[in-house]
Order: structure tokens, then sequence, then C-alpha cells
């Protein structure tokens, strides 16, 4: 929270890849809807050469009237009007197609994230604030979206205003062209100048509103620690400060942007300028009409005005390429996690586990030196340890969050390492401290272990279990409708839902993480022979701090500083260890743990 000092993106710093390989990658995209694109293409086409014709009818049309030629004149409105329902027919027609189009664009790329989520390690989440992450999946989408939808179509439209605008100009008059275009030069150089500075400035806005999600999640979802400790006014504090920092990076942002389109201005109207002294002399000396100088005028206006449009949208732009950056970037995570070719899919487990000198490295640091143990099939194994021992790391281990650096973890006697994970994890249940629950029912969130299951067949086994009086006591029993992560039920009876999951998934290996540490000691008797009863016939290896606990055990595993400093019988372990034997007396006498 606070005291732990401001959010820091430390990755995302620099660009992940350049715009060109984000365009390509991009139109991948778009091209999945090849027939959208079309005609979207044709709109924009038609649309911008109906208007690349109007300023020429324009010029006719003053032409007609200098000459006092009235049908001319009634001719080219006409026409003009024509041209103009024309265009404002086709814009009509893209103005619906692009949503539609960028919507499925956008669809897609959220879907190919959530993908790439599920796909990586256990590390990535731990490297990343959440809040980092739904910034990505909803801000620069969102950013993306924008851009395709009211941006892109502008851009396309402009850059074929721009060469339309160029050909008719050369059609017109090639010498007063080339005096319209020396301004060009000008116009590349500064906005070259300014590309990278823009960039950057953008880059920066995209890392601010990231840090501003990042706490306000954070705050939000610790809400009960921050005002159980008072912490109100700091966090306050700390999010305005975060806030401040976005606001004062965007109003950077909007005013290079300001200064950028401000010059751009100045250069056109520089531009027009130099058209209309040139052009003025041409008309004085009758190499052109009127009308012809009032045309290229407006083409000129015609070639600058999607180049000023360009600048407006430079920033939508830049914040577009930094928001795709930022979900290619975490598309791309998933696909680092090559998945192993033949691994083995297995139907059933025995439920044997041996660790066999295991070793592991966490950020360049070893945690884990040489863990070995096995716990037999349908055996009951207590892990127990000192915070920070490492009894989550081997956890982790063994549900394949990670992979150990050295040594192997063997399962039935096949490396782990070679087993599919998916089919290894069907046949394990874990009940944590901490139990998730997502926003549903309870029945769904039970269910969630087993989605096969039907309603009256979780109902049966609770039965059998012993869970269904006390399920059945929630306000709606079963279909009780839990807020986010079950905020409106106590944590034992999250407990109690985390323990039906495990039932309801039959497993072969149980983990159990003090399963039933929050509930209160009634309902913990109440239900010991429902966890008794889960533990038969299955091995399960148990993260203790009872010592109770540790005594129903086969045998105990003793970790202290990721080593494993002994091991066997209760009993046995408790003897070689006076420090627990005293605690496992004082537990006996006044019901502490370890």
């Amino acid at each position: 929270m606070g005291w732990m000092g401001p959010y820091v993106e430390r990755e995302g710093e620099k660009q992940y890849m350049g715009d060109l390989a984000k365009a390509k990658r991009l139109l991948q995209h778009l091209f999945k809807y090849k027939r959208d694109v079309v005609f979207v293409a044709i709109t924009i086409f038609v649309s911008t050469a109906v208007g690349m014709t109007s300023p020429y009818v324009l010029g006719l049309a003053v032409n007609s009237i200098l000459a006092r030629n009235m049908h001319g004149v009634y001719l080219f409105a006409g026409l003009y009007a024509a041209l103009y329902l024309l265009n404002y027919a086709f814009e009509g027609r893209r103005t619906y197609l692009m949503p539609v189009l960028a919507q499925r664009v956008i669809k897609d790329l959220r879907d190919m994230c959530f993908e790439s989520l599920q796909r990586v390690n256990a590390s990535y989440y731990t490297r990343r604030p959440s809040g980092r992450i739904i910034s990505n999946v909803t801000n620069d989408a969102e950013a993306l979206s924008d851009f395709l939808t009211f941006q892109l179509p502008q851009v396309l439209a402009g850059l074929t205003a721009i060469v339309g605008s160029i050909g008719l100009m050369v059609y017109l008059d090639p010498s007063l062209t080339l005096v319209s275009l020396s301004i060009i030069p000008v116009l590349a150089v500064f906005s070259a100048l300014m590309q990278k500075r823009v960039r950057e400035r953008f880059f920066e806005t995209r890392r601010k509103i990231a840090a501003v999600t990042s706490n306000f999640q954070e705050v939000v979802g610790g809400i009960k620690v921050v005002k159980s400790f008072a912490r109100e006014e700091e966090e306050a504090r700390r999010f305005d400060r975060v806030n401040t920092e976005n606001l004062v990076a965007n109003l950077r942002a909007s005013k290079l942007s300001a200064f950028y389109n401000s010059m751009v201005q100045i250069i056109e109207a520089i531009g027009i300028a130099i058209v209309l002294f040139f052009g003025a002399r041409q008309v004085l000396s009758s190499a052109i009409t009127v009308g012809i100088l009032v045309s290229f005028v407006l083409y000129v206006q015609n070639f600058f005005n999607p180049v000023l449009q360009l600048s407006l949208f430079y920033n939508s732009y830049q914040s577009a390429m930094t928001g795709l950056d930022r979900v290619y970037r975490l598309i791309d995570e998933g696909g680092k996690v090559a998945p192993k070719p033949n691994l083995l899919r297995v139907r059933r487990l025995e439920g044997q586990v041996e660790f066999v000198d295991v070793r592991f490295r966490y950020d360049g640091r070893e945690v884990l030196h040489g863990v070995s143990f096995i716990m037999p099939t349908g055996s009951k194994v207590a892990l127990i340890g000192p915070t920070g021992a490492g009894k989550t790391t081997i956890v982790s281990l063994l549900l394949k969050y990670y992979e150990p650096s050295g040594g192997r973890i063997l399962v039935d006697g096949i490396d782990l390492t070679q087993i599919d994970t998916e089919s290894f994890r069907q046949h394990v249940a874990v009940v944590f401290q901490e139990n998730t629950l997502f926003e549903g029912s309870v029945m769904e969130n039970i269910r969630f272990g087993n989605p096969a299951l039907t309603e009256e067949q979780v109902k049966r086994l609770m039965v059998e279990y012993g869970l269904d009086a006390m399920l059945s006591r929630l306000p709606q029993g079963y279909f009780t409708i839990l807020s986010e992560r079950g905020s409106n039920i106590s944590e034992g009876q999250k407990q109690l839902i985390g323990l039906a999951r495990a039932i309801v998934k039959q497993p072969s290996i149980l983990i159990l993480d003090e399963a039933t540490s929050q509930l209160d000691p009634p309902a913990e008797r109440a239900i010991q022979d429902t966890v008794t009863k889960l533990m038969q016939n299955r091995s399960v290896l148990i993260v203790a701090h009872r010592l109770t606990t540790i005594m129903m055990c086969d045998s105990v595993v003793y970790v202290e500083d990721g080593r494993v400093v002994t091991q066997g019988p209760p009993a046995k372990v408790l003897q070689e260890n006076p420090r627990l034997m005293g605690m496992y007396r004082y537990q006996t006498t006044f019901g502490d743990r370890v």
C-alpha cells in the first residue's frame, strides 16, 4: 500500500516494437474481416474522390459567373449539390461500418490478451500490479478503438486527398503546383523533429494512467486494511500524487500537440499566401482564369487540411500506438511460454509425489536448496516451518505454477515437467487459507471445481460430506449471490465453499493450506469429520500450523530457510525438535498454533 512507496513501472519504459511492425500486425487483424475492410475502403475512396471533384466544379461555376453564363451557373451548382449528397451518403455508410470493424478487432485483441494471461507463468503476475494489466486490456485497447473508429478513416481519407490534390493541381497548372509545394520541405523537417518528442510525451501519459489504475485498484481491493490502520488520508494523498502526475503528463503532451498544430496552421497560411501571390500574377497576365485560381487555392487547402488533421490526430495516433505497443507486449508474453511437445496426458493418478533434490531460483536468488521428501500414495504429509521457509514455493512447484531450477518432482514416478499441466491439475484440488470467490451464486462457485456435475449431484455430495446444513444456512442457501471476491460473506463461509469445491472435484492429490483456519471453533469441530472423510483414500499435503493437525498426519516435513531440516513421523519430528515439542505442549493446554 502507501508505505511501500509509489507505483513504478519497471517494464515497458521503452517502445516494444516499431510503428511499422505494429501497423503490419494490426493489418493482419483488420484483414480477418476482408469484406468490411473492402466496403470501408470503397466508401473512403469514393467520398474523397467526390470531395476532390468539388473544388474544380466550384472553379467552373466562378468562371460561369464572371462570364455571365447563368446556364453554366445552374449546371455547376446542381452538380455541386449532387456531389455533396453523394459524399454524404458514402460518409454515412463509412461512419456505420468503421465502428463495427474497430470493435471486432478490439474484441479479438482482448481475447488474445486474455488467452495470453492464461498461459503466462505465475511469475508474470508477481512482477506486475494487476491494475497495470487491467489498464493494458481496457485503457490501452480503448485508445486503439477510438483511433480505429475516428482517426484512421480520417488519416486514410487525408492521404488520399493529399495525393488527389497534388494530381489535380498538376493538371490545372504545373508551375503553380511547384510553387505551392515549395513549403513542403519545411513542413517535413518540422514534423520529423517533433515526432520523437510527441511520442515520448504520449508514452508518458500511458504510463501514468496505468499507475493511476493500479493505485486505484490496489486501494479499493485492500480498503478494509486501509480503514483498519486509519490510512485513509495517507492513501488519498498518495492517489492525489499519482493522479497529479497523470494530469501533468497529459498537460505536457497537450501543450506540445497544440504547439505542433499551431505551427502547421502557420505553414499552411504561408503556403496559401504564396499561391495567391503567384496565382494573382498569372491571372493578371491571363495565363489562368480566376476560376482556376479559386480551384487551385481550394486544392492547396485540401492538401494542407489533411496535414493539419493528421497533426490534430497525432496525439490520438501516438496514444493508440502506445496502447497497441502495450497490448502486443502482453499478447507476446503468452507466446514466450512455448508448449512442450509430446507431454503425457494423465487419465488417473495414484497420487505418489516425490521431491528429489529440488532447487528453485526467483529473481536470481535461490529460495529452495535441495528439497527432498516423499508423499506415498494415500498418505497424509504435513508441511511445516516458519514464515518464509519455502512452504508456499513447494506447493507452487507441485501445482506447476513454476518449474524447478534443479532437481525433479516425480508424480507416480513420472517427472512432473513431462506431464501435461491441464490434465495433471484435473486430478489435484487445493483449499487455500484465503479462497478466491467469483461473482455469482454459491452453487456456481462450488461447481467451479467440477462444472460437469449437476446441482442435484452437488447437493448430494454436500449431504454426504456433511456440509449441506451449513451451506443451507446462508441467506438464500446455495443460490445466495456473492459479490466481488465474496465480500458479503464471512471468511469462514468462504473456506466452506473452498472445501466444497475440493469435494466436488474428488481429486487424487489434495492440498490443504490451513483449510479451516478461518472457521470458529464450533464450526471447525462440526466439519472435522468432513475433512477427515475428504482425506480418505487420497494423497494429502497439508500446510499446517496447528500441532493437532500435524499429529493426524503420517509424516511431517519441517522446512526452514528453503531446506528440509527434519522429516518423519510426527512423534519423531517432535522429539528431534525440542522447540516444536514445547509448542505442542503449549497448544494442548492453550490451543495455540505452531
